[in-house]
């Protein structure tokens, strides 16, 4: 493929590299399979206009806490990566003293909701009892909800805590165990070998000068403000899994504009979906005509996906072309982006500037990719982190929106240049415009 850029005067109309996908994995089977989105308090409490139900934390983002393009992070690849072999046996033996505890909590509710049984068919015998009051079965439904100790998911506490809270080996639900853990993000192996990044996506909008409070509540799900010295703020909830559910724009004025809205989830035919849009992939810098044709190119269907859809579907998100930028790569093991490669995201910041000026719910999702030097896990990690090094570029010099981005890392599986080398056209990133195919209305 890399051949034919190279003998193409720099340039070539090649098939999209989710074409040769392989077949879905468990993320994809499980995004397309998806009905409905998850119960989330927090969106509740945003329908009903209550300003703050849950757990409030509040930080002001300065220049000092702020995270900046050019940095590798506060911990490096490798650091995540050393616990592995000296804590394996102590890791082992942790995950069965939890699934023992685990069997001695379902044992506990298994005896707790028999001894409630048993206490409502002696209480519906008598009808009555103390004070003459009925207790009825939406009472006895509340205690037991009282009696779930689930206060949201561990992917959230996991965030919570840092992610340096979960050490590499630990377990999570659904099977899935920290097969990485970077202190800013971690990387989730599944069962069938798959593998799922887990970060906060509202670091984008940490910029400094604004104040952010993030609600939570009683079952995980959050509710995140940024609070702008313009005035205007971003609002973002997410459910317990730190999906993110809507996203909302709201201007000094009062005016809003919603950039996302993943509660309206229908199931995903892959089968029945356009064959994926050709890339046109160059390997000089791109003019900003022929840039602004491919980016904005529209997608070649009529329905909307989930972020999640996008994210994690080859087929659904090839409806769309990636653009790449041959004038940005990355050395070796780093996500930090110099001033002089920064400097050449120019033409695309005023591209994708422009395009937001004109329409505000544009949105565009930076993918970030790496060679096949090193594990699965750690190039998805890294490449995660570049592609938010250049969303960060995109706002730190050419005033892009935060909102209007999303990341997503790819790792090693989708290889410009064929080799399981070192090659540095590998350690590359691509942009994507998903307007067109992500849903905002949520109708």
């Amino acid at each position: 493929m890399f051949r034919k850029i190279q003998t193409g005067e720099g340039k070539a109309a090649l098939p999209a590299p989710e074409a040769r996908h392989t077949p879905p994995n468990a993320l994809a089977r499980q995004a397309a399979e998806r009905n409905r989105a998850p119960a989330a308090a927090a969106l509740t409490a945003a329908a009903a206009g209550n300003q703050a139900r849950g757990e409030v934390r509040e930080r002001r983002i300065t220049q000092e806490n702020a995270r900046r393009s050019n940095q590798d992070f506060h911990n490096r690849i490798e650091d995540g990566m050393q616990a592995r072999d000296a804590r394996r046996n102590e890791q082992i033996r942790r995950n069965l003293d939890r699934r023992e505890q685990e069997l001695r909590q379902d044992e506990r509710r298994v005896d707790r909701r028999e001894r409630q049984l048993d206490r409502r068919d002696d209480y519906r015998d008598d009808r009555y009892y103390r004070d003459n009051r009925y207790y009825d079965d939406d009472y006895w439904n509340d205690r037991d909800d009282d009696d779930d100790d689930d206060h949201g998911s561990d992917i959230a506490k996991l965030l919570l805590a840092g992610v340096a809270g979960y050490a590499v080996g630990s377990m999570l639900s659904g099977n899935r165990q920290v097969a990485l853990n970077t202190g800013d993000r971690a990387v989730l192996t599944l069962p069938d070998g798959s593998q799922q990044i887990v970060r906060d996506d509202n670091a984008l909008l940490y910029q400094p000068g604004s104040d952010v409070q993030t609600e939570t509540f009683n079952d995980g799900s959050t509710r995140t403000t940024v609070l702008r010295a313009d005035g205007s703020r971003v609002v973002t909830i997410r459910d317990a899994d730190t999906n993110v559910l809507q996203r909302t724009l709201i201007r000094p004025d009062g005016t809003a504009t919603r950039l996302m809205d993943n509660t309206n989830v229908r199931p995903v035919q892959v089968s029945t979906l356009p064959a994926p849009q050709p890339v046109e992939y160059s390997s000089q810098p791109w003019n900003e005509d022929d840039l602004r044709t491919a980016l904005l190119r529209e997608s070649g269907t009529d329905r909307r996906f989930t972020l999640g859809q996008i994210r994690d579907i080859p087929e659904v998100r090839s409806l769309v072309a990636p653009v790449n930028v041959p004038d940005v790569t990355f050395d070796t093991g780093s996500a930090a982006l110099s001033s002089d490669q920064a400097e050449q995201l120019a033409t695309l910041g005023k591209v994708i500037r422009d395009s937001i000026d004109q329409n505000p719910n544009e949105v565009y999702m930076i993918e970030g990719y790496t060679d096949a030097v090193g594990s699965n896990a750690a190039n998805l990690a890294l490449s995660d982190r570049r592609a938010e090094s250049v969303a960060l570029a995109l706002t730190e010099y050419y005033q892009v929106p935060p909102e209007n981005m999303v990341v997503q890392g790819y790792g090693e599986e989708f290889l410009l240049v064929p080799t399981e080398g070192d090659t540095r056209d590998n350690r590359r990133v691509a942009i994507r415009r998903i307007t067109d195919l992500l849903e905002q209305s949520g109708s």
